[in-house]
């Protein structure tokens, strides 16, 4: 295999989270390259990308080597497969560099079935909004909770709509673009990090069945499970609130960070509104913060109510927007945040405070 250092290197660092650091199967413990793909997998995750100068004998580019050719000079690399005995190796050569690795054999490595989702229907989509989306919505997926399907973002297309929705139990958000079929599915969190991390372009096909899902593009492809669970009735909790006003994000997120770093604990962050002022505070055993906004569009009754600070600013990081609408039902009633550019919006649920 002769090949650019720099894009095997670009192309490795964007497979190697899926590499498994910790595992009983040593055969999954670095990259495949075969067929003209490097090739990572965890099981639960596979991860392809295509790559120029690949020769037709397969072989394994161990964990261990990920930083030798990261650091090497700029240039074409050779990396040649071997056998000494019963091992396999590979020699890694680039002007007076060499080094070889004892490898695993290549025949071991768990590639997905060629049969993957055949026969079930195939839809493509714009890669860039597909990410775009995918992006926003993450931030409130869950990396932790017990729960599975809390830790899935919902593809979910119906009535000429694809829609994006995550949530923690705590925050939810929720996207879509115009999209003409019907399917539903719950992407593991895993899966979408390395969607958006991977920076797809271009026109992306999907196909999936009951178990399983194929993201597929020029340079890319994804295989991943599917989570299986009823999803939230999200379009319910996003339903019209009869208090509204718009806020400049930049600015509230900016008051935000302020009165944030001021605290020692974790708190909650007060709103007070009233006519065209929002005033901020945040109160704990060493702060007593304090900050008031201007509203661009006038509540129409005073309303007092308290999130979880940390949720409010990761919403607000998620919005790209100069501006985002707020509406409001009651202090125990969660508040939606709205961009103004797009679909996209959020629900926050409050917190009661003395």
């Amino acid at each position: 295999m002769r090949t650019d250092r720099a894009e095997l290197s670009s192309k490795i660092k964007k497979l190697k989270s899926v590499v498994p650091a910790k595992t009983n199967r040593p055969e999954m413990q670095g990259i495949l390259v075969q067929d003209g793909y490097l090739t990572a997998s965890n099981m639960e995750l596979t991860v392809r990308a295509r790559t120029d100068g690949a020769g037709g004998e397969a072989f394994m580019i161990p964990s261990k080597a990920f930083d030798l050719i990261n650091n090497l000079p700029d240039g074409e690399v050779e990396i040649m497969p071997g056998r000494n005995q019963d091992a396999y190796t590979i020699l890694i050569r680039m002007e007076k560099i060499r080094n070889r690795y004892q490898v695993m054999d290549p025949s071991l490595f768990p590639l997905p079935a060629a049969d993957h989702c055949e026969g079930n229907e195939e839809f493509t989509v714009d890669g860039g909004s597909l990410i775009t989306s995918m992006k926003r919505v993450s931030f409130a997926v869950s990396a932790s909770d017990g729960n599975p399907v809390l830790k899935t973002l919902c593809l979910h297309a119906a009535g000429g709509t694809l829609n994006f929705v995550g949530s923690d139990g705590h925050v939810m958000a929720w996207d879509r673009m115009d999209f003409d079929g019907e399917f539903r599915m719950l992407i593991p969190r895993a899966a979408v990090d390395r969607l958006v991390s991977m920076g797809i372009k271009g026109q992306v096909s999907i196909r999936h069945n009951g178990t399983s899902a194929i993201f597929v593009s020029d340079e890319y492809e994804v295989y991943t499970r599917i989570v299986s669970g009823e999803y939230f009735r999200y379009q319910d909790i996003f339903g019209e609130l009869r208090l509204h006003t718009v806020i400049s994000r930049t600015e509230l997120l900016d008051a935000m960070t302020r009165a944030k770093m001021c605290t020692e604990e974790k708190c909650p962050v007060k709103f007070a509104m009233d006519s065209f002022q929002l005033r901020l505070s945040i109160r704990d055993r060493v702060t007593d913060y304090e900050e008031t906004l201007e509203l661009q569009e006038e509540m129409s009754e005073p309303l007092t109510i308290a999130f979880d600070a940390g949720l409010v600013l990761e919403t607000l990081k998620a919005f790209g927007c100069d501006n985002v609408g707020l509406s409001f039902d009651s202090p125990k009633m969660p508040m939606i945040v709205e961009a103004e550019d797009s679909d996209f919006r959020a629900v926050v649920l409050p917190v009661v405070v003395g």
